[in-house]
């Protein structure tokens, strides 16, 4: 009986497929672009959900593989280490794999970061991906949920999204004032219709890149260079006031 059960569970599940690529200003931006060029983009993904025309979810299972998903969280990486992204790694991951119980969907939920018992665990014990070193924080306690930047002739602009404000250690983190997830929902995605771009110029829109003047974002609130950045994400920062925010940094590749 058990077996049997399994079985037709497993038959409700249909495989999806959930793509994501580099823009800027809707155009492909790469580490071999110019003027700007990608210099980094990795980010994890957590609390996939699938959405239908009534508005029903279906929660989306990661498949894990040993390499870039868990079953709870996954880590895209669209950098390849050549050109502009010289700190990076020559492996990419530009897809999510999993399932869902569902077949018609209209739309998708997710958030950028990991869930907040993994992200303050010990990243000596943990399983890929959350293994990656140049994917945690340590000074922080804790995971760089984004690490995006780019670069210009002669100005850049880099951040790395994380937690911050954190109460306790390693393994004995009890809250963090500024958890700094950043929930994304968007409107027509499909099996068929499953690439999502991600737009830096949407993200650092706000950010002065003709100025000369390299510079970053750590996440830290008394940053000014994190006001853009952040307000762009929907997230608080100081003294900004948030405000509801489109979901203009992520799109749907139609």
């Amino acid at each position: 009986m058990c077996l049997v059960c399994a079985a037709a569970c497993h038959q409700n599940r249909h495989p999806i497929n959930i793509e994501f690529s580099a823009t800027w200003a809707g155009q492909p931006l790469t580490c071999s672009s110019s003027d700007p060029s990608l210099t980094d983009l990795r980010f994890f993904v957590s609390d996939v959900t699938l959405i239908d025309a009534s508005g029903q979810d279906y929660p989306f299972a990661f498949k894990a593989d040993g390499r870039w998903q868990q079953e709870h969280v996954g880590l895209i990486d669209l950098e390849n280490g050549e050109g502009g992204c010289v700190n990076g790694t020559k492996e990419t991951n530009f897809r999510l794999t999993g399932s869902a119980k569902g077949i018609d969907f209209d739309g998708i939920r997710f958030t950028i970061g990991v869930p907040f018992d993994s992200n303050h665990a010990n990243p000596l014990l943990a399983d890929a991906p959350l293994d990656d070193s140049a994917m945690h924080w340590h000074w922080r306690s804790g995971y760089k949920f984004l690490r995006a930047g780019v670069a210009t002739a002669s100005d850049g602009f880099w951040i790395h999204l994380g937690s911050t404000a954190c109460e306790g250690t390693v393994q004995d983190i009890s809250v963090c004032r500024s958890p700094n997830r950043v929930t994304v929902q968007l409107a027509g995605f499909s099996r068929e219709n499953n690439r999502i771009r991600f737009d830096l110029a949407q993200l650092l829109d706000g950010v002065d890149l003709t100025d000369g003047v390299k510079s970053d974002c750590s996440s830290g609130p008394s940053e000014s260079a994190c006001v853009a950045p952040f307000e762009a994400l929907g997230l608080p920062i100081g003294s900004l006031v948030v405000r509801p925010m489109p979901n203009i940094i992520f799109e749907i590749d139609h």
